[in-house]
């Protein structure tokens, strides 16, 4: 499968896995990795008290993935922010936890391996 690559932070060259979360069939996992296989970042936290709906995630955007929810806007896979809540009750404003609509068509032309399927 043929996939673009993209530029995260210092690290060139980086694409996506997507897949589901092992205890929670429902939440869509997603990391980015570099080209050589290094494990770059993971974009997604899995909330058991969410209702996620399909082609939905929770983006991280905190500690060392501050920033992360522009960075995925930017480069279109992020189609909304349906709601931001701080990740813990000391935070910033800006240490939050995004819930997002995804665009999976985006988010494929990206992604070296794509598994994820929303199951009821």
């Amino acid at each position: 499968m043929k996939y673009k690559t993209f530029k995260y932070k210092n690290y060139g060259d980086c694409y996506f896995n997507v897949s589901n979360y092992l205890y929670n069939k429902q939440a869509m996992a997603i990391s980015i990795k570099s080209i050589d296989g290094e494990d770059i970042a993971v974009a997604t936290v899995n909330m058991n008290d969410y209702m996620y709906e399909p082609d939905t995630a929770t983006i991280k955007n905190y500690s060392e993935n501050s920033g992360i929810t522009k960075f995925l806007k930017k480069l279109g896979v992020i189609e909304e922010v349906y709601s931001s809540a701080k990740c813990n009750p000391y935070a910033t404003k800006n240490e939050t936890i995004d819930y997002c609509l995804m665009n999976i068509e985006k988010l494929k032309e990206y992604a070296k391996e794509f598994n994820y399927e929303w199951r009821f």
